[in-house]
């Protein structure tokens, strides 16, 4: 035979097809590793929308809300956040699932949003007058599955609730404006009682209904009308903060014995009042929560206990009060007994140009003591922690497996560092000088 057409039947070598098969898993694992590192870019560009879209819807109405507020300069209060499990209050529910207290205040405040109640409800119905509105926010838990009340597939949200302007005017801007110093009345006063209001949802005919407004049972199968499916406004939301930032209100130059800002501030100098307290078990507030050493580094507490950030306590970005003092005496700011505070941790009642944090007394017989923080609300700071779509879901599931609201606590901080997103918007109160 000719050797030329045995030499043109000869196969690949061992060695060609090794390395031809290497080639091509090479190029196969790189197409995989694109394909996949693209699926998890997409997921995670996909839960970032999720978070965002919920976000956005959150934010938007606190800035609509904040920004048309009402803060009146006429020695009443107009806006007041509570606290879960708060102590200074009668009636105040405890803290949801495995949320902590400071993570979820009651926002009650007055305003006159863009997507107020237009119309009475029903099948007649007829321009509303007025516009301002009595509103509250809190967090709560809701099943999207399941009867109201049940104890699986719970998800966090944000609840926005609404009262028309001719309820708010009949009911509950008389309890406002009809206080005095002697019998002073805030907007927990409205909110913590059953109240009429307009429910567009009535079937099979829109109606009034009253109801209580904030009830202490959380897990209710019938829940308060601030718990209603109607004012759910945001899901998977786990944690909003509130930072209030302040303006002195007293004048630059006083005489005696006029009193002296705390903090010894122009007027101009913004300061924050901030929400702060960790929950035991019961969601009780702890002595620690005021400023224990354990917590002098790395935190707010820090910066106040240990100055970090000024060269004396008196001099620090915040401040702390080492007695737990309810009300602040006229010092100096540098007084080694008392320091001022900015902060509160069950209950902040905040006029046009004072603020009364926790059992602050609205009235002092011993004119030795500040009764208030003289400050006037300028802005708001709102953050928001929102759970993407894969970690509310595994949330989920671990509440199902426990066959309740809540899960291990490390297992719910796990899956809040894991799967949180934080957000944050600047909200001027423009009714009051922001």
């Amino acid at each position: 035979m000719n050797p030329l057409l045995r030499s043109a039947r000869r196969g690949f070598t061992l060695l060609e097809v090794m390395v031809s098969t290497a080639i091509m898993v090479i190029i196969v694992l790189t197409v995989v590793t694109i394909a996949s590192d693209t699926m998890r870019v997409y997921d995670r560009a996909v839960a970032d929308l999720s978070t965002q879209s919920e976000a956005r819807g959150v934010l938007d109405a606190l800035e609509n809300d904040f920004s048309t507020a009402v803060l009146r300069a006429d020695g009443h209060c107009w806006m007041e956040i509570v606290v879960p499990g708060s102590t200074d209050v009668t009636g105040a529910p405890g803290p949801v699932g495995n949320l902590q207290s400071a993570d979820h205040p009651m926002l009650m405040l007055f305003a006159a949003p863009p997507d107020r109640p237009r119309w009475t409800p029903g099948a007649g119905r007829t321009a509303l007058r007025g516009d301002v509105s009595a509103i509250a926010y809190r967090i709560g838990q809701r099943s999207p599955f399941d009867a109201p009340g049940d104890t699986i597939q719970q998800v966090y949200g944000v609840y926005r609730t609404i009262i028309d302007s001719e309820d708010t005017f009949v009911d509950a801007l008389p309890l406002i404006l009809n206080s005095s110093l002697a019998a002073p009345k805030y907007p927990w006063d409205y909110w913590s009682g059953a109240r009429k209001f307009a429910n567009y949802s009535l079937s099979p005919t829109p109606g009034y209904e009253t109801r209580v407004l904030i009830d202490s049972n959380i897990a209710s199968s019938s829940p308060c009308w601030t718990m209603d499916e109607n004012n759910f406004i945001g899901s998977n939301v786990v944690a909003m903060n509130l930072v209030l930032w302040c303006a002195s209100s007293l004048p630059a130059t006083a005489t005696a014995p006029a009193l002296k800002d705390p903090c010894a501030r122009l007027p101009s100098t913004l300061r924050p009042v901030i929400l702060v307290g960790k929950s035991g078990s019961s969601g009780a507030i702890t002595a620690d929560d005021k400023g224990s050493l354990a917590a002098s580094t790395g935190s707010w507490l820090g910066l106040w206990k240990t100055a970090q950030g000024g060269a004396s306590i008196a001099d620090a970005p915040l401040r702390y009060a080492p007695n737990g003092a309810p009300v602040i005496p006229l010092q100096t700011p540098s007084s080694a007994s008392v320091h001022p505070y900015d902060y509160f941790t069950s209950r902040l009642r905040v006029f046009s140009d004072r603020i009364y944090p926790d059992s602050m007394a609205l009235t002092q017989s011993n004119a030795a003591w500040l009764p208030y923080l003289p400050y006037s609300l300028r802005a708001v700071e709102v953050s928001i922690t929102v759970l993407t779509p894969e970690g509310s879901k595994e949330l989920r599931g671990l509440q199902m497996i426990n066959n309740s609201q809540k899960v291990p606590d490390k297992d719910f901080k796990r899956i809040v560092y894991t799967y949180g997103r934080n957000y944050t918007r600047y909200i001027r109160i423009l009714s009051n000088g922001g």
